[in-house]
Order: C-alpha cells, then structure tokens, then sequence
C-alpha cells in the first residue's frame, strides 16, 4: 500500500499485491495524512501564475465548477488527464456564495478560471497560455461521464516492466486519458 496521486486528487493508496514482476491493485482509502511525492515543482503564489495584465480568451461552460471540485471520483479521473497542473478554488468573501476556480499548469504559463455563481446554469470561463487548461478538464470531465461517472475505486492499476498501465474494473480494460489534447 502506497500514496498515489497527482495534483487533482492526491487521497489514494494503491493497494498491490506483488506476484513475479507485476504489481496489480485497486485505488483506495484516503491518505491524507501523507500527499504523494512526485517531485512536483513549488506551487507558489496565485501572483507566481497570474499577472493584471494578462488577458486571457473568454468562453462559457455548463459544467458547474463548484460541482467539479467537490466530486472526489471526479477530480481523480480528471487528474489522470492533467497530471502537470493542478486546481485552486477561491470563494468570495462576501457572502454572495461566489466563487472562482483556478487551473493552474506547473509551468507557470497557462492558466484558467471559472466563474461560479449560486443561480448560473452557464459560467463564464477565462483562459491564458498556450494551454486551455479548462478545455482539457471539460473534456477529462466529460470522459469521465461517458465512463459512467465510475467511483474511484473502480480504477486500478498495474506495474510491471512495461510500465504503470491504470485500468476501470479489470486489469484489461486499460484506461486511456484524454491526455492526448495536450499538443507538444
């Protein structure tokens, strides 16, 4: 049993069982005692990733931001997807229940907002940098849904000397991310 993880949902133990030179196990429990380590760089400050004079491409989503960070099956697929960037929710602080959430790249050059508020069916979206980070979590999200919006510990994975290869209710029903929209 070990932490697993990445920046959208670090709370899982890999639970392996060893058997010749593969390891195959299921996702579970919450570690939050101990975030993975996977040698990520320093997050910094939201000023380290966002500058006043950036101006980023406006765009709407449907996909309710408070409702994507407060899913933990969701984050945890999402994650899969956006291994290098990782998540900031920012409530108003005044009472309105507004609040905005950040994506933001381990690079520092891409970043993106959501706009919740209470009574939005749609939210404005903001994104910078050579990435749209957004886009790449709308479409992880939406992958997820057509999984059927599996919990998490349907997820497993398996490491052998051909790599780590992550699979949803059987070790042969390899799981691809959409990680394939990240271009470069």
């Amino acid at each position: 049993m070990a932490p697993w993880g990445g920046s959208f949902f670090s709370h899982s133990y890999a639970v392996l069982d060893v058997d010749g030179g593969r390891a195959t196990g299921r996702f579970k429990g919450w570690p939050a005692f101990m975030q993975t380590r996977t040698g990520r760089p320093h997050r910094g400050y939201l000023s380290d990733f966002y500058r006043h004079n950036d101006a980023g491409t406006p765009g709407r989503t449907r996909i309710c931001p408070r409702a994507f960070t407060e899913n933990a099956a969701a984050l945890f697929f999402v994650g899969l997807a956006l291994p290098d960037a990782w998540y900031l929710p920012a409530e108003a602080d005044d009472a309105s229940g507004e609040a905005t959430l950040w994506i933001l790249a381990d690079d520092r050059a891409s970043w993106a907002t959501v706009e919740y508020t209470p009574t939005g069916t749609e939210f404005e979206v903001d994104q910078f940098g050579p990435r749209r980070l957004w886009d790449e979590a709308a479409t992880a999200h939406q992958w997820w849904s057509r999984l059927g919006s599996p919990s998490r510990d349907r997820a497993g994975l398996t490491v052998d000397r051909d790599g780590q290869h992550l699979w949803l209710d059987d070790p042969n029903s390899v799981l691809t991310p959409p990680s394939f929209l990240r271009a470069g």
